[in-house]
C-alpha cells in the first residue's frame, strides 16, 4: 500500500514538471513570473530538465537515503592545518567574487561556501603571494565550473555555446600564461583585462601571478591539465544534455579530468617555493601520485554533492554512476556505498606506493627529498583539506546530514 502511494506521488510529480518543462519548452515566454513562482516547488527539482538514462535513473534515487561512513578513519594519520592568514583570504574571496558575479543570489551563495576557508586547508604553510594566486585560481575555477554545471546559464543548456566557451577560455589561458609564439625582438601582448569574459577576469591575476613565479615548462604543464579539465568537462557536458550514463570506469577517466585538480597539483611546487627537476616531475611515481591524489578528491567530492548536483539536474556523479551500473540484483544504495569503500581505500593504498616510491628515489639528495617530502605532504593537506570544507561549508549541506557517529545519512 505504501509503495503504491509512493509511485502514484513520483508519477505525479514527474507529470508535473513535465507539463512545465513541456510549456517553458514551446512558450518560454509567455509565462508571468508570478504564476512561475506558484509552480515552482520548495525543494528543487531532482528530475526537471532530465531526459533519457538521467531520468530514469533520478526517478528511481528519488528520496532514497544515501549512508556514508565516517571517511575520517581513511585519513587519521594524514595532517590538517589552516594557514594563519584564514581570514585575510576570506576577505580576499569575497573581493573577487564581488569582481565577476553580478546576480546578488549567486554572490551571496558563493560566498557562504566559504573558499576561503577551503584555500586555507590546501595552502596551510604557503606565505600571501602565493596565496594571493591560489586564490584567484580557486575562485576562477569554481566560477567557471560553474557556468556550465548549474544548469541555469545560456552555455549549459546549449552544447554548441559550450564548445565555443571552452576553446576561446583555453585561447585566453594559453595567452596570459605566456605561451604564445612570440617573434624575435617583440614583446608579448597579454588580452586586456576589460576585454575578457567575465569568467575571465579572474585568470589574468592567474597568468601575471604565473609568469612572474614559473618558467615556461611549469606553465606548459599547468596548460595541459587545464587543457585536459576543459576537455573532460566537455565529455561530461555531452553526457548531461542527451540523458547518457556512462560506465563506471569511464566515469572515472571523465572524472579525473573534470573534477579540475590536476591544474592544482601541477603549480604545487610554485606554490610551496621549490622547484622540483623534470626528471621528478614526469617519472612513473610522481604520475601515480597525482593520479591518486585527483581520484581520492572527486570521490570525496562526489560523495558530498551528490545531493546538491542531483537537486541541479546532474546525474553524473560517482553515486548515481555506480548505482545504475549495479548487478541488477544486487542495485542498492547500501551497494554503492560499499563499492567506494573499496575504491577508496584502494586508491589510498596506491597514493601510500606512490610516495615510499618517491621517497626511496630521492633518499640519497638531502634537499632533493626535502623538497619532495613537502610536496607529498602538500598533496596529503589537499585531500584532508577537501574532506573537512566539504564537510563545512554551506556549498553542500551535509552539516544537517552529520550522525552522531560521524557517518552521514544523505537523502537525495
Amino acid at each position: 500500500m505504501k509503495s503504491s502511494k509512493m509511485m502514484r506521488t513520483t508519477l505525479l510529480r514527474l507529470a508535473r514538471r513535465a507539463r512545465s518543462r513541456l510549456l517553458s519548452i514551446l512558450s518560454p515566454h509567455s509565462v508571468p513570473a508570478a504564476q512561475e513562482v506558484q509552480r515552482t516547488p520548495e525543494k528543487p527539482s531532482a528530475q526537471q530538465g532530465l531526459c533519457g538514462e538521467a531520468l530514469v535513473l533520478a526517478s528511481q534515487l528519488d528520496g532514497k537515503t544515501f549512508h556514508v561512513p565516517d571517511l575520517w578513519k581513511v585519513f587519521s594519520d594524514w595532517p590538517l592545518a589552516a594557514n594563519p592568514h584564514a581570514q585575510r583570504l576570506d576577505a580576499l574571496v569575497d573581493s573577487l567574487l564581488e569582481r565577476i558575479i553580478t546576480n546578488e543570489k549567486k554572490l551571496k551563495a558563493l560566498k557562504q561556501a566559504n573558499f576561503g576557508r577551503l584555500i586555507s586547508l590546501w595552502y596551510p604553510d604557503a606565505e600571501w603571494p602565493e596565496l594571493e594566486i591560489a586564490a584567484a585560481y580557486s575562485v576562477w575555477i569554481f566560477v567557471w565550473d560553474d557556468e556550465v554545471d548549474a544548469n541555469d546559464t545560456d552555455v549549459s543548456n546549449d552544447e554548441e555555446l559550450s564548445r565555443a566557451y571552452y576553446q576561446k577560455s583555453l585561447r585566453t589561458i594559453h595567452n596570459l600564461l605566456g605561451l604564445d609564439p612570440v617573434e624575435d625582438g617583440q614583446e608579448p601582448v597579454f588580452e586586456d583585462d576589460e576585454s575578457l569574459h567575465p569568467n575571465m577576469a579572474l585568470f589574468a591575476d592567474v597568468g601575471r601571478g604565473m609568469r612572474a613565479t614559473t618558467d615556461k615548462i611549469q606553465r606548459e604543464r599547468f596548460y595541459r591539465e587545464l587543457e585536459n579539465f576543459m576537455v573532460q568537462v566537455g565529455v561530461e557536458h555531452v553526457h548531461r544534455m542527451r540523458g547518457s550514463i556512462p560506465s563506471v570506469e569511464k566515469y572515472i577517466e571523465i572524472r579525473s579530468g573534470s573534477v579540475g585538480c590536476a591544474p592544482q597539483i601541477a603549480i604545487t611546487d610554485a606554490m610551496l617555493r621549490i622547484r622540483l627537476p623534470e626528471s621528478i616531475m614526469e617519472c612513473a611515481a610522481m604520475k601515480a601520485l597525482w593520479r591518486e591524489t585527483v581520484v581520492i578528491c572527486f570521490i570525496l567530492n562526489d560523495v558530498y554533492s551528490v545531493q546538491k548536483e542531483i537537486a541541479q539536474d546532474s546525474l553524473l556523479n560517482l553515486v548515481p554512476v555506480m548505482y545504475k551500473n549495479c548487478d541488477p540484483e544486487k542495485q542498492s544504495l547500501d551497494t554503492v556505498t560499499r563499492d567506494i569503500e573499496v575504491l577508496l581505500q584502494e586508491t589510498v593504498r596506491k597514493f601510500e606506493e606512490a610516495a615510499r616510491s618517491l621517497s626511496e628515489m630521492t633518499s640519497n639528495d638531502a634537499q632533493l627529498s626535502k623538497d619532495v617530502q613537502a610536496f607529498i605532504k602538500w598533496c596529503r593537506y589537499f585531500i584532508t583539506g577537501v574532506q573537512q570544507w566539504s564537510l563545512e561549508s554551506r556549498r553542500y549541506g551535509m552539516a544537517k546530514c552529520v550522525n552522531e557517529d560521524g557517518s552521514l545519512s544523505i537523502v537525495l
